[in-house]
């Protein structure tokens, strides 16, 4: 019995240790389906696989790292080497860049920038 009770209470332990992921909706992993531009040009990438990883305060795009920050209305996204070709089709020029939040649900995110309309869905 003493057994019992003591892998159970080492279990919870360890299970409460772990940090908890508070990007509700957010967090997870997104694939982008469709870039558009400025000038009405949209690029389709369901073939590609371009893929967002969100979790805890970090965003993995390919791979390449970064931080952001999601105030409900708006997603700053701040990488550590933002000139790489394939995140500049992505919106991502600068050190931080300002997504608006269009749509957020459980499957689907649209993002807007300045330069930039990206399409997603949960993966």
């Amino acid at each position: 019995m003493k057994k019992i009770i003591l892998i159970l209470l080492s279990s919870l332990f360890i299970c409460s240790c772990q940090k908890e992921d508070k990007n509700g909706d957010f967090g997870g992993m997104w694939k982008l389906l469709e870039i558009e531009k400025p000038d009405g040009s949209i690029q389709n990438t369901k073939e590609k696989k371009y893929f967002w990883y969100v979790q805890l305060k970090l965003i993995c795009i390919g791979h390449h790292y970064g931080r952001f920050q999601n105030t409900g209305d708006s997603l700053f996204i701040q990488m550590i080497d933002p000139k790489c070709p394939i995140l500049r089709s992505h919106g991502l020029y600068s050190n931080s860049e300002r997504f608006e939040i269009i749509k957020l649900n459980r499957s689907r995110m649209t993002l807007k920038s300045d330069s930039v309309k990206l399409q997603f869905r949960k993966f």
